[in-house]
């Protein structure tokens, strides 16, 4: 595992907190998704389904923690021709605090480091915070997935790197 990922210091107006963020194992980062509230498919948090997902393709797999406690994590993949975010997550304790900024910068970073020159991910149009967060920071809209229910709508998102 890199332990090449910087302790950051982030103060949001809200309170100061000390994170790192580093790379782990799978097992490492499913620890996480117990915590996350908004995760409806129980399945997704198993072992077995993430390596089904990310098969033979390269992949980063971060956690993010504070004082030793893992609260965030993040799966990317190679996906066609661009690095791909699958999951990222925050515990809802800890969002706005700069942690999921620092997630997606070490994963843009390591995807043009590895010779992407874009990233992608999808997300629903019911994570109103993450739209906000994507739009915030230069992501575009390149195709929505319409669904039966429009909050449930999958909006493919791309950022140039």
């Amino acid at each position: 595992m890199n332990n090449l990922f910087k302790n950051s210091n982030f103060n949001g107006g809200v309170n100061l907190k000390n994170f790192i963020v580093k790379e782990v194992s799978l097992e490492e980062a499913l620890k996480v998704f117990p915590k996350i509230e908004e995760w409806t498919r129980p399945e997704a948090g198993t072992v077995e389904h993430c390596k089904n997902r990310i098969g033979n393709s390269k992949y980063l797999i971060l956690g993010a923690y504070v004082n030793e406690e893992i609260i965030g994590y993040l799966i990317a993949y190679e996906k066609n021709d661009s690095f791909y975010c699958w999951v990222v997550a925050v515990d809802k304790r800890y969002r706005k605090m700069g942690i999921l900024t620092e997630m997606m910068t070490i994963f843009e970073n390591y995807a043009k480091k590895i010779g992407y020159d874009r990233v992608t991910l999808k997300t629903l149009n019911n994570k109103r915070e993450m739209l906000s967060y994507l739009i915030k920071n230069n992501w575009n809209i390149l195709d929505i997935i319409k669904k039966e229910d429009i909050f449930l709508n999958e909006i493919l998102v791309e950022k140039r790197i």
